[in-house]
């Protein structure tokens, strides 16, 4: 029986996969949320999505943006954050 390989959890965690172990924990992930890459060709320029782009894609994802979210402190002296900041000038506007 394989053993599972438990998730990420960090960053640097996510650094040190390789790409094949990279793409197992995707293809993983894609298949619980029900998304088969499968269906889609290895290789293709001319389509509009190949399994070769999803895949270097979210490695590129996984290997940049959650460290960029991890890292992320908000100041607790500043303002809060908001999920739409233009609505939040018309509140500030005096």
């Amino acid at each position: 029986m394989a053993r599972r390989q438990a998730p990420p959890r960090s960053a640097a965690a996510v650094q040190e996969l390789t790409d094949e172990q990279l793409d197992a924990y995707i293809r993983t992930r894609l298949a619980l949320l029900g998304v088969d890459l499968s269906v889609l060709p290895d290789d293709d320029e001319d389509a509009p999505a190949d399994q070769r782009r999803i895949m270097a894609s979210a490695r590129r994802f996984l290997r940049s943006t959650p460290g960029a979210i991890a890292d992320f402190e908000l100041d607790a002296m500043g303002p809060a954050p908001a999920l739409y900041p233009s609505e939040m000038g018309a509140w500030n506007r005096g």
